[in-house]
């Protein structure tokens, strides 16, 4: 700003110069007509003199001196516009000089005026460049107050700011102090409670094993017991009746401590547990039975003293008798020796004979019945199915056969084609996409089910199914989603056994609120598989061999049986589905019980044991519902559910073995014996799952 003034005070200043000239120019006009003096209170008044104008004009012209810039005929910045010089008539030097002296006063005057005008200008500019250089100077002096104060507040921010990281580094250091603390607090607490539960599980080891030591003292005692009351009935077997009333009060004595015993070992079964009073009432009872044995032997050493004695007494009457009848006789034997020698010969010799006879057609007669056992007719394990397993497969197998020929009707329909489709793919579509990944989308694929079977409105592609829409509607589409559960075992299951789940939660929700879809779903799986009842069918009468094995669940393709390999397994993946079915824990929101639980897998289990056993299918079968419902039996059945995998071990696989020499059976034994072995069974993959 300040060089910006000072520029414009040089442009003002830059005709100062001319100005000079132009004073000096016009004294030197005035300086021939003024003789005097023209400064000073005594100098004439120059103002008075007229000079005229012609005459000036004409000496303008004629005087070199005279500056030509300025035209005749202007005007003095003092003299007014409208003023005419008036022309002297008379003209005097005097006057001259005086009118001169007025012109030349009255332009030092306006040089006067000019010079005060440009010091006036000269001051104004000072003072707007004074101005202007403390307004510079006031905005220098605000922008360092401006940058001074944006500095301190950057300072203050920056203050701040490193304040509040300060304070976020101090209390993330506290929070970590504190978490440390937690964690440590934690990690205490941890520790008590391992340490709590390792003295817990010390002491439960502590419990088990004084439990197990009672047990097996239990068993001990059981087992000495069994075998006093064996030596007792041994005893009074080998005496004899005729000396039974010897024995009255141990007989009576060792009846009481028998059904004291069984009371005891029920009371121990029921509870699940022994305690050190029933140990020691087992101990007392076994004293007790020892006593009684002791008695009857101390009984039978007699009994057996007097008849030695008797025998010996006996012996050697009949040794005397003897030597009497050999001394009377020895008389007589001479003479008959000679006399009837050659008859007692033929006499003895035709009885020899017969004899001999006699003896060979006895044994032809009766080796045969003691070589040929004959097995019993009512014998369990012979028998192809239980009584109450065939009651039950009968039931349900007429069920269905009675809603099958009713609903041959839609089915044999062509108007209600487009009726029957929308049906199976209202269906097909959600049974397909079930799993168990995602909650939401399994809950939706059971509400599609439900909804179905509920008589609601299904929308399937761009149209829209009902059962309401045929009087069979609802049989055909219940009839239609058991068997579509069933297939899935062929499907989906017998390949992946973790899907078996999923579908089997779904089943049992449906058989929850509708129980004719459960008994359809038995009966197609008891159609694919009459194993699972457990029914071994026989061959019919007239029943072609193809025809019965396809009542047993095989397939034939163009006339060609399958493989045995596919054939098991899809066998496996029924027997999955229907143990998947059994342990599946029903919806929680229901409050009708399980339609199908581990009852029915316990009596499956208990009747096909009690069948003879067939090869690779019944190896098969077991091995996939122990590794599918074996945990939970276990759980619910305990040491009963061992006994029966003992039998399993036992009776059942002696006989399995002599069939049977493949692979399903060498799985089911190495199962078996992992079982009892590890005294527990794995739960498959995927039970666990929360489905509701």
């Amino acid at each position: 700003m300040a060089s910006t003034s000072d520029l414009n005070l040089d442009d003002l200043l830059s005709g100062f110069e001319s100005m000079k000239i132009s004073v000096l120019r016009n004294a030197a006009k005035l300086s021939p007509h003024i003789k005097g003096r023209t400064l000073g209170p005594d100098c004439p008044d120059l103002s008075q003199i007229h000079i005229s104008t012609n005459n000036n004009e004409a000496a303008k012209e004629n005087d070199p001196n005279v500056s030509n810039e300025t035209p005749s005929g202007s005007r003095t910045d003092e003299e007014p516009a409208n003023k005419k010089t008036p022309t002297a008539k008379v003209r005097t030097p005097h006057l001259d000089v005086t009118a001169n002296c007025e012109t030349v006063t009255s332009k030092l005057h306006q040089q006067e005026l000019e010079r005060q005008r440009i010091a006036t200008v000269r001051k104004s500019l000072a003072e707007r460049q004074s101005k202007i250089r403390q307004a510079d100077e006031q905005r220098e002096a605000l922008l360092k107050q401006t940058i001074l104060e944006a500095e301190q507040s950057v300072a203050r921010k920056q203050q701040e700011a490193d304040r509040r990281l300060l304070s976020a580094i101090q209390e993330q250091e506290k929070q970590a102090q504190e978490a440390a603390a937690r964690r440590q607090a934690e990690i205490e607490e941890e520790n008590r409670r391992v340490t709590d539960i390792a003295a817990q599980f010390k002491r439960r080891q502590e419990e088990l094993r004084k439990k197990h030591q009672l047990i097996e003292t239990i068993r001990h005692h059981n087992g000495q017991f069994r075998a006093g009351t064996e030596a007792f009935t041994k005893a009074l077997t080998t005496i004899g009746v005729q000396h039974a009333t010897k024995f009255s009060n141990q007989k009576k004595t060792v009846r009481g401590l028998q059904k004291d015993f069984e009371q005891l070992l029920q009371t121990i079964n029921a509870n699940h547990e022994v305690n050190q009073a029933e140990v020691d009432l087992a101990a007392e009872y076994c004293k007790l039975l020892d006593q009684a044995n002791r008695e009857v032997t101390e009984i039978v050493a007699q009994i057996e003293s007097a008849q030695k004695q008797q025998q010996q007494e006996q012996l050697e009457q009949q040794r005397n008798q003897e030597q009497q009848a050999a001394a009377a006789a020895a008389a007589t034997v001479t003479q008959e020796a000679v006399n009837q020698q050659q008859p007692q010969q033929q006499q003895e010799q035709k009885p020899a004979d017969t004899t001999d006879a006699a003896g060979i057609v006895s044994g032809v007669v009766t080796a045969p019945a003691a070589t040929a056992p004959g097995i019993p007719e009512n014998e369990p394990f012979f028998q192809p199915v239980s009584p109450e397993c065939l009651q039950f497969y009968m039931e349900v197998k007429s069920f269905y056969e009675q809603h099958q020929t009713a609903v041959k009707q839609l089915m044999d329909d062509p108007s209600m084609k487009t009726y029957r489709f929308n049906c199976q793919k209202a269906i097909n579509i959600p049974v397909n996409a079930i799993s168990g990944v995602n909650r939401e989308h399994f809950i939706d694929k059971y509400n599609k089910l439900a909804a179905l079977l509920s008589g609601q409105n299904v929308k399937v592609g761009d149209a829209t199914v009902s059962i309401n829409g045929h009087p069979l509607g609802r049989t055909y589409c219940t009839m239609l989603l058991a068997k579509k559960f069933v297939s899935q075992a062929d499907t989906g299951i017998s390949s992946n056994a973790s899907a078996a789940f999923p579908i089997a939660a779904i089943v049992v929700a449906l058989w929850q609120r509708f129980p004719e879809f459960g008994r359809f779903f038995l009966a197609y799986l008891h159609r694919e598989c009459p194993y699972m009842v457990p029914y071994y069918l026989p061959q019919l009468e007239g029943q072609s061999q193809e025809e019965f094995l396809k009542t047993l669940g095989y397939r034939f393709v163009d006339g060609v049986l399958e493989k045995q390999d596919q054939y098991l397994k899809r066998m496996s993946g029924l027997a999955r589905l229907y143990s998947a079915v059994i342990v599946t824990v029903p919806r929680r929101d229901d409050p009708t019980p399980h339609p199908h639980g581990l009852e029915y897998g316990w009596r499956w289990l208990t009747n096909i044991l009690n069948r003879f056993p067939q090869p690779d299918i019944c190896a098969t079968l077991i091995c996939e519902f122990l590794q599918t419902a074996g945990a939970d039996l276990h759980a619910a059945y305990g040491k009963q559910f061992l006994k029966v995998l003992r039998v399993l071990q036992g009776d059942y696989m002696t006989a399995l073995n002599k069939i049977d020499t493949g692979g399903p059976k060498a799985r089911l034994e190495g199962l078996i014996a992992q079982i009892l072995t590890e005294g527990k069974i794995v739960r498959p993959e995927g039970i666990s799952m929360n489905f509701w």
